[in-house]
């Protein structure tokens, strides 16, 4: 419950308090590209974050209310069975989390809300420029940003939380999370944190985080905090706050620069997203340019199942569907050859990542698609990579190749 701004806020002003979230995993039916929006990688990581949830709410004398509803239709039945005056909320900015917060308040329109997010680094309103005058490529917008723009300082856990009303029952989930875990991707607010200090502290691996980060194997090339990152458990104001820590006590260096610059990039695909909206993904990006709309399904499931016959990508492409996770450079790798090298077109490339990911985040997966096909934030119009060359210096003795393809 670290960095949660708005429960500390709710918690101020309310004599009883009820914690909702609501689980539609299970109801996802297939989009436009054949694939549900969660697969099984993340939605055991998510249910898994929800136990560690619940047992921390368990030591403050509280619970969580799971609810497998549309939230349309269950909040305003609560509102009106517990007499609820404030709801708060997490503010998220995709296209549909949007649309469905702006019809809550319109029909719950005598709530008091306290909405607020952590899933941002700054402030909108600290940023130099209004949100339709932000740079539609990374470089001139970070030039920008960097130096005069603070980090929001995150908040600390609440000690103490309102009970509920009675007769309101908590979900039956085990606590499964010692908050020890670290080196696997186990979704809970208490294992990311508990990677955060393995990464930092207890390795200093952050210190040689530019020069591994390219890394295809392995644990420690990269922070792997994405995940959490992602999924709302682990807040990037926190991590931003660690790295400056880091700095003051540890080593300040390119390293601890280069995590911080990609929590940037992070921060640049949001503000994308909420600049362009549904634009973001479409076909031809918000630059509107003509895109490539070939389609041919035994390609596609080919490049899905990691059967191409190109090694690096078929390796890239079994790791995501054994583990639900691929590092960056495998991703620009798969990524780029289904577009340019199979001729296929952007967007079922992207619906598949979204599935399969468990570090799915809606704004860098498909911000960094549409880059890689010409609609988006390149300023050369679009990257293609020579996948025999990143062979070559990326997978020198073909160690990832031969694990994933034996």
């Amino acid at each position: 419950m670290d960095d949660m701004p708005s429960l500390i806020k709710l918690n101020s002003v309310v004599d009883r308090l009820i914690l909702v979230y609501f689980d539609n995993m299970s109801a996802l039916t297939p989009n436009a590209f054949g694939w549900p929006a969660v697969g099984e990688h993340r939605q055991q990581f998510i249910r898994q974050g929800l136990d560690d949830l619940q047992a921390q709410l368990s030591a403050l004398k509280q619970h969580l209310v799971i609810s497998d509803g549309e939230p349309e239709t269950i909040l305003p039945a609560l509102c009106a069975k517990y007499e609820v005056t404030d709801i708060g909320m997490t503010c998220l900015d995709g296209v549909y989390e949007t649309r469905q917060r702006e019809q809550l308040i319109q029909n719950l329109g005598h709530i008091n809300w306290h909405i607020d997010t952590k899933e941002t680094l700054f402030d909108e309103h600290s940023l130099p420029m209004a949100l339709a005058d932000v740079d539609n490529t990374f470089t001139p917008w970070r030039k920008k940003i960097e130096g005069n723009v603070d980090v929001i300082t995150p908040t600390a856990p609440p000690a103490h939380l309102k009970p509920s009303p009675e007769h309101i029952h908590a979900a039956a989930l085990p606590d499964t999370s010692d908050g020890s875990i670290a080196k696997t991707w186990y979704g809970g607010e208490r294992s990311g944190l508990a990677q955060l200090d393995y990464y930092f502290e207890e390795t200093e691996n952050l210190s040689h985080y530019k020069e591994t980060r390219n890394g295809l194997m392995g644990w420690d090339f990269s922070s792997k905090l994405s995940a959490w990152l992602a999924a709302g458990m682990l807040s990037p104001r926190r991590v931003a706050y660690r790295i400056k820590n880091y700095e003051q006590h540890v080593v300040k260096n390119d390293s601890t620069y280069w995590l911080y610059f990609e929590l940037l990039w992070r921060e640049f695909f949001r503000l994308q997203l909420k600049k362009h909206g549904h634009l973001l993904f479409a076909a031809g990006g918000y630059k509107k340019h003509k895109p490539n709309n070939n389609f041919e399904s035994d390609i596609y499931q080919a490049w899905c199942a990691g059967k191409t016959g190109c090694d690096i990508v078929d390796a890239g492409m079994r790791q995501l569907n054994a583990t639900g996770f691929l590092s960056n450079r495998a991703r620009q790798l798969c990524a780029s050859f289904f577009i340019h090298e199979l001729n296929q077109h952007w967007r079922y490339g992207a619906a598949y990542f979204e599935y399969m990911l468990i570090d799915y985040d809606v704004a860098s997966n498909w911000g960094n698609w549409l880059y890689l096909a010409g609609g988006g934030s390149d300023p050369r119009g679009q990257r293609k990579f020579d996948i025999q060359a990143q062979t070559e210096r990326y997978d020198p003795d073909r160690a990832y190749i031969t694990h994933w393809l034996r």
